[in-house]
């Protein structure tokens, strides 16, 4: 392949087929790195009582001018929230006088903003008119997460259910729009060259917008997988048999996953991230590492890095896990896959990189085309997948296809491929 075009694609790319994937699946946008100055308003409140009786409420203010963040909470949210507060805001900012913690930031004698926190109250103040861009996006992130903190993740769960509802319906929409602009193109092919042209701008207006409407479920999908949500065809394949995972499975030389696994979920459920090991949306991307709606701490990414490395999955590698009872997904954000493929070929498996070749990946084995490899073989090809930043798990495929692309990831029809693309 003299030129190649590599996507990761992190929601299902049922939109369009295998020819035209490459020109036409929109890539969830970057975060922004400026913030916005036209003229808004965000007023939020909440009062609720939580599961063992405490009082909580929850009041939020973002206008053009300052954010205003205060909240009630029970005695045992206290911890989690000077932690979370700790590890966002300068320590040479912060003084302490019992259990009162306060964070205050000056610059010309005028104050950037004021943090107080005790074992009952926390209020926020951040003046935008002198704050950084850097620092009002900073605040406003620390808000979600503080929100999600105090009032648990039930309600941040809805919310997350209800965005991922709305990014599903427009792709559904943007799906019926393309076959509408298809169905257009077809008929201007039967028509009168005189009014061809008019057809063909229908047909490419009606494109356009399924375009934006896929771009704009990929910012939401995007966001609600940050609270906790599942797409669609995340759900598919998490109710799927070839994504089972035999939880009786120990480690072994061959395959290192489950026993990994097992950790990472025995330290979430001990550090209260995760409530259950039945249901776990650990998604990762640019902005951070997400478990059921917390944004990971720097702290406690190290600490499940150090958990991970123990099994060689190393620190660079950055990947999204899901969970629903038995069955999981396991998508690789940065995975190697010409590099794997270079290393089967250095190793004999393949002959070159044109070679027809399917690997299947079950809880314990591997399939090439069709056969399961020898133990041997397993342990070697493990090793090198790992060394590629590509978790073996079951369901999880890589291919070469006869139009010599690469594929790794979950395939759910023989038009849409969940995962890394390499195209030719």
């Amino acid at each position: 392949m003299k030129t190649k075009a590599i996507l990761t694609v992190h929601i299902i790319l049922f939109l369009l087929g295998n020819t035209v994937l490459a020109q036409t699946i929109p890539t969830p946008p970057k975060p922004p790195t400026t913030h916005t100055t036209s003229s808004s308003s965000t007023i939020y409140s909440s009062t609720s009582s939580d599961n063992r009786g405490g009082s909580i409420s929850i009041a939020i203010s973002n206008t053009n001018d300052n954010y205003k963040f205060k909240a009630k909470f029970p005695a045992e949210r206290y911890a989690e929230i000077v932690s979370v507060l700790k590890n966002e805001l300068e320590s040479k900012k912060m003084t302490k006088s019992g259990s009162t913690y306060s964070w205050v930031s000056n610059t010309d004698g005028n104050q950037v903003y004021n943090v107080n926190l005790n074992s009952k109250k926390l209020s926020m103040f951040l003046d935008k008119s002198i704050a950084s861009d850097a620092l009002i996006n900073k605040f406003e992130a620390l808000g979600k997460t503080l929100k999600t903190v105090i009032s648990g993740n039930d309600e941040t769960k809805r919310e997350a259910e209800e965005l991922q509802r709305e990014a599903d319906r427009l792709l559904r929409d943007a799906e019926r729009m393309k076959r509408e602009a298809a169905r257009i193109q077809r008929e201007a092919e039967r028509i009168e060259q005189a009014n061809l042209q008019s057809y063909k701008e229908d047909a490419l207006r009606i494109a356009e917008e399924a375009k934006r409407l896929a771009e704009k479920a990929a910012i939401i999908s995007v966001e609600a997988s940050h609270k906790g949500a599942i797409n669609a065809p995340l759900k598919m394949l998490l109710r799927s048999n070839k994504t089972y995972l035999n939880n009786t499975l120990k480690k072994t030389i061959n395959y290192t996953w489950p026993s990994a696994q097992n950790e990472l979920i025995t330290a979430l459920l001990k550090n209260n991230l995760i409530q259950t090991k039945n249901d776990i949306v650990f998604n990762t991307d640019p902005t951070g590492v997400y478990i059921n709606g917390t944004k990971l701490t720097n702290t406690q990414i190290k600490q499940y890095k150090n958990i991970l490395k123990k099994y060689n999955i190393t620190p660079d590698n950055t990947f999204s896990f899901y969970k629903t009872n038995n069955n999981i997904v396991i998508i690789n954000d940065n995975a190697k896959l010409t590099s794997f493929l270079k290393n089967l070929k250095e190793k004999g498996y393949i002959h070159s990189l044109k070679d027809k070749l399917l690997l299947e990946i079950n809880g314990s084995s591997i399939l090439k085309n069709g056969k399961t490899i020898s133990e041997k073989d397993l342990a070697v090809l493990n090793n090198l997948l790992l060394k590629n930043n590509i978790i073996p798990a079951p369901g999880k495929i890589i291919e070469i296809t006869s139009s010599n692309a690469y594929k790794l990831g979950y395939t759910l029809n023989n038009n849409s491929h969940l995962g890394t693309w390499v195209m030719p």
